[in-house]
């Protein structure tokens, strides 16, 4: 662990300073619109880039052509 300081430009930095760091590698949720979100007939989620890390679909064949005459 002391090897770690050895990097240029690294230091040590204290509990309080560690808890006032913000972000992340992942996403905030709040800032995602489930509600674009969605599946298709043949189970494919659908929505923008993300839908697909947050929901899962069924992979059956959910919806009946004969209601679209």
């Amino acid at each position: 662990m002391k090897n770690i300081l050895n990097i240029k430009g690294a230091s040590k930095i204290s509990k309080t300073e560690q808890s006032q760091i913000n972000g992340g590698a992942g996403w905030n949720i709040g800032d995602l619109d489930l509600s674009k979100c969605g599946c298709d007939c043949a189970g494919r989620v659908t929505g923008p880039f993300y839908c697909h890390n947050l929901i899962g679909c069924l992979q059956v064949y959910t919806c009946d052509d004969a209601q679209t005459s």
